[in-house]
């Protein structure tokens, strides 16, 4: 249900002049950070999550959202210029957009990938807008058990739909969940699993996770691949000329196509687990496969550009849906997003819009504020979207190292967090090296508290009895959602070996 007051109070936040010098910030700099490969706008997120903890939150976090939408964009100019996108969400803009360039259509590429992306931006933003505080009043009706279970249903169905393993996804979530666990006991403040350390009393910091697992595993990821990558990209153009913006008329011409890729960018962005590299595959398939002239489709035509940017953009607020109705983070993005408000001392889960309504509003807007700011932006610098792309992140892989230094150290100024950081920085890119996907893990540490409170109220109230998880209808259904993704995704993983074992040999 619409909330007059606290959308009037959200618009006074939105509109101080600071709070959007933050957001125009934080899209800028996601557009720099998505021009660059191999970055990315978790990687982001969590490096300039620390910069927050001396705002309020209702300044903080709109920046962040700013970086994400910027991120999102950013990603496909590389994707037209290098053939390399700069986030895996722009993958599928390669195919056309870099053709396009090749024929000289560079800045044109360039302007429908951010018309596209402005259009699945503002899409998404209105369905967060509207579906989102429906959603959190039916959570008033949750109880401990429902708790449990809803956060089990994030768990696997995050896992389930990870690429790759469905059971090293599951792996990685539960990792996260015994992650949790060290520190104080919820209810009785036993120690537990602290060896000694009396920095791990209130458990290990969420934030230095997240440095460690992304930004420090990145950095060593780029230190690995710099080498191997080298000369690899080439340049589709050496300028950028002619005009930027597709005309109304051009536009006109490809409605369906930017309505429907927004349509199935925001269902996907609303399934926890997926995202921006889901979605833009998605809808890209589908432009093609309803196109007049699907021979078309990776010579370089503007269909191919603006379906997958709608729909990885579309992501960005459908994402944000269950990740404040529901406390299930929609993303890796959205996950961090949540931790900065945790560690404000906000109170995360399904009563988060009844009790924050303001800060939640605040947030709704600053999407539609974000997506504007990304449109000038992205005219405005379309043309040093060249320059951006050639800057080697063989330099910046050493300065995303400090950064996550001090970020680190300045949650608690303590070296013992910038050690742990290292240490879940290593930790991370052995699980990379090994396909496990870090999204679960970082998922499970954030879910865990939730699961916890819930079982053990569940099972007080019910004196042991676990039949309450079965006689309850909502964590019933929960229960049954959790059975169905998991034999959904053992069934994908049967098919799939089938399929491999009765291959003719090559």
């Amino acid at each position: 249900m619409f909330k007059t007051d606290f959308f009037i109070y959200a618009l006074g936040n939105i509109l101080n002049v600071a709070n959007l010098g933050l957001i125009l910030f934080g899209v800028a700099a996601g557009i720099i950070i998505g021009a660059l490969p191999g970055l990315s706008a978790t990687m982001g997120v969590a490096l300039l999550l620390p910069l927050t903890f001396g705002m309020r939150p209702e300044s903080g976090i709109p920046m962040l959202i700013g970086l994400y939408c910027g991120a999102m964009y950013g990603g496909s100019i590389s994707a037209v210029l290098l053939h390399t996108p700069g986030t895996s969400a722009a993958a599928a803009t390669c195919v056309d957009g870099y053709p396009m360039a090749r024929k000289g259509e560079a800045g044109l590429a360039i302007g429908y990938s951010l018309v596209g992306s402005f259009f699945g931006g503002i899409f998404s933003a209105f369905l967060l807008l509207f579906l989102a505080p429906p959603l959190a009043n039916f959570s008033l009706l949750f109880g401990p058990a429902e708790y449990f279970t809803m956060a089990l249903v994030g768990l696997t169905l995050i896992a389930s739909l990870s690429s790759g393993s469905w059971i090293k996804g599951l792996m990685s979530g539960f990792l996260g969940i015994l992650l949790s666990t060290v520190g104080l006991d919820v209810m009785s403040s036993v120690s537990r699993f602290t060896f000694g350390y009396m920095q791990l009393l209130d458990g290990m910091s969420l934030v230095v996770i997240l440095i460690g697992v992304f930004s420090i595993t990145q950095a060593l990821v780029i230190f690995e691949e710099s080498a191997e990558d080298e000369g690899k990209s080439q340049l589709a153009t050496d300028a950028i000329s002619g005009r930027i913006l597709p005309t109304w008329s051009e536009l006109v011409q490809y409605k369906n196509t930017i309505l429907r890729s927004s349509l199935i960018g925001s269902f996907v962005g609303m399934v926890p687990g997926t995202g921006g590299d889901v979605a833009c595959w998605l809808a890209y398939n589908e432009a093609r496969r309803r196109s007049k002239n699907p021979e078309l489709f990776g010579t370089g035509i503007p269909e191919g550009v603006l379906a997958p940017e709608a729909a990885n953009n579309a992501v960005t607020g459908s994402a944000m849906i269950p990740t404040l109705a529901l406390g299930i983070p929609g993303s890796s993005v959205t996950a961090i997003l949540l931790s900065g408000l945790i560690f404000h001392g906000i109170r995360t889960g399904p009563r988060f819009i009844t009790e924050y309504g303001g800060l939640t509003y605040t947030i709704i807007l600053s999407m539609f504020v974000a997506n504007i700011f990304m449109l000038f932006l992205g005219v405005l610098s379309a043309k040093a979207g060249m320059k951006i792309a050639k800057i080697s992140v063989k330099i910046l892989a050493p300065f995303i190292i400090v950064l996550s230094v001090i970020g680190s150290y300045s949650l608690g100024n303590s070296m013992f967090d910038v050690g742990l950081m290292f240490v879940f920085g290593l930790f991370g890119y052995v699980l990379r090296k090994f396909n496990f996907p870090v999204s679960p893990m970082v998922i499970g540490v954030i879910l865990a508290q939730m699961a916890e409170y819930g079982l053990r109220q569940a099972l007080m109230i019910s004196r042991g009895n676990w039949l309450i998880f079965v006689q309850r209808p909502i964590s019933l259904l929960f229960l049954v959602v959790c059975v169905l993704s998991l034999a959904s995704a053992i069934r994908q993983d049967i098919s799939k070996n089938a399929k491999t074992d009765t291959s003719p040999a090559q």
